[in-house]
């Protein structure tokens, strides 16, 4: 039996961006995947264990990236309200993509069937509120806020971004906003947060 290897694991990895890219998740396959990476479907099911897992992998270690950023220009902020609407535009920008709605479609379907919705959530939207929950808490150590739940803190913060734009997203019936669109939504969101959570 061959020795896994990360270089194999990112060649996998980068042959699935390709293929989702260039076809869809729906239209791709595995076998697709394998002959992209120069590899078999045994190979690609090793590191693996479904299609499914690769989009999930595929689509979070882009979200990484871009949270990495995200948090970057937050914490470089001069100002906390700045700092947060920067973080809001991010966040809608790539959450409202296709790829990221298909992962969160999937996620939601496979929910009750194994475990990708829970690991979803944990590697995803969880990452973003705890971050985002030891970000505010900062800012309510130094008097920027007021000193409440910090996690539920994010947890407004998150919802009042995404509010009249995701679930709309998810369901269909929406198509993808304009940068105006969301710089006003992500606009609205901070300045009702700071109105209830911003120190007296």
């Amino acid at each position: 039996m061959r020795k896994k290897t990360e270089e194999k694991r990112q060649t996998i990895l980068d042959a699935a961006k390709e293929v989702f890219r260039e076809r869809g998740y729906e239209t791709s396959s595995v076998q697709d995947i394998a002959a992209h990476a120069g590899a078999s479907k045994a190979t690609v099911y090793s590191y693996f264990p479904s299609k499914e897992a690769l989009f999930m992998e595929v689509i979070l270690e882009a979200g990484q990236a871009h949270g990495e950023a995200s948090f970057s220009e937050l914490v470089a902020s001069d100002s906390l309200a700045d700092g947060l609407r920067r973080l809001g535009e991010r966040h809608l920008a790539f959450i409202s993509t296709p790829d990221a709605l298909a992962l969160a479609r999937l996620a939601i379907m496979e929910g009750e069937r194994s475990t990708l919705g829970r690991e979803f959530y944990d590697r995803g939207p969880g990452v973003l509120v705890e971050r985002l929950a030891a970000y505010l808490d900062g800012a309510a150590r130094k008097g920027l806020l007021r000193r409440e739940d910090p996690r539920w803190m994010a947890e407004h913060l998150k919802a009042l971004f995404e509010a009249g734009i995701t679930e709309r997203r998810l369901f269909g019936s929406g198509v993808e906003p304009e940068p105006a669109q969301r710089t006003a939504c992500v606009a609205r969101a901070v300045d009702i947060f700071l109105r209830y959570y911003g120190a007296a």
